[in-house]
């Protein structure tokens, strides 16, 4: 019967829902309260004024002009941190996908139920990717609302907008993890793997806002950061190509995943 692996999946991991949208979401209700405080929001662009461009880069801004407004206080705050927190997020859910169920020794009791290997892994990779998306729709509503309640007026559809443009990354990290364990036999190097492809990114996209050449804009292209284009969305010049290459390439990666496990020996 398909569907019956993501109703499982949804039905046995709907807490993350909870957990990570309530724990995202203070996160960025307490950076709102701060951007609702001009006096406040001032200082600190004093403070940032004074980085170097790679610095400002790490708190997701190109220039100290995205801390004028509400909108770009939040989203440049917010959306920088997000990034990370919701990257471990889909490296444990891409481990829930197929590898921990291996690492406990319950694959072979699933594998000898009346479903194939494709299907198992599309409908857990499905039910996963639809919590990730519960997770950030949750997060944004909760900011969204926080930001109309304490400043009035400011276009908070922009940063709920930013905050789901979060998605492709949490999916092209969440796919590269499940095809990693469905690649190589040790976990430990799976995560290891993974966890160095976060880290770069992330320095990629402050290194590539300190230099200029191609050097650069490759470190850039390769970084699912700076994918996640808050700023430009705020400042509105959002282009959804690299939103749409990014889902693209978790695709793909999902259907390397599948021909992968359908080949790995599962020790059955």
């Amino acid at each position: 019967m398909r569907g019956i692996v993501i109703a499982q999946t949804l039905r046995t991991s709907w807490k993350q829902i909870l957990y990570w949208g309530l724990g995202l979401g203070l996160l960025g209700m307490y950076i709102v309260f701060i951007g609702s405080d001009r006096d406040l929001v001032q200082g600190y662009a004093k403070l940032f004024e004074s980085l170097p461009p790679a610095m400002l880069q790490a708190f997701g801004a190109s220039s100290i002009d995205m801390f004028q407004s509400v909108e770009g206080w939040v989203v440049t705050l917010f959306v920088s941190e997000a990034g990370i927190f919701i990257s471990v997020f889909a490296v444990m859910a891409g481990l829930n996908i197929t590898s921990n169920d291996e690492n406990a020794g319950t694959m072979d009791v699933i594998m000898s139920l009346p479903i194939s290997r494709s299907v198992y892994l599309l409908e857990r990779w499905i039910g996963y990717a639809l919590i990730g998306f519960a997770i950030l729709l949750a997060t944004a509503m909760m900011i969204t609302v926080t930001v109309l309640a304490a400043s009035p007026g400011v276009q908070a559809e922009l940063i709920f907008w930013s905050i789901l443009n979060l998605y492709p990354g949490l999916l092209l990290v969440m796919t590269v993890t499940s095809l990693l364990t469905s690649l190589l036999q040790r976990r430990a190097v799976a995560i290891g793997l993974v966890t160095v492809y976060i880290i770069s990114s992330f320095m990629a996209t402050v290194i590539a806002a300190a230099a200029s050449g191609p050097v650069a804009d490759l470190m850039e292209g390769l970084s699912f950061f700076s994918y996640a284009q808050g700023e430009a969305i705020v400042s509105g010049s959002y282009e959804p190509a690299g939103t749409v290459a990014l889902l693209l390439v978790a695709l793909a990666a999902c259907g390397i995943s599948v021909a992968l496990f359908n080949r790995r020996d599962l020790g059955l």
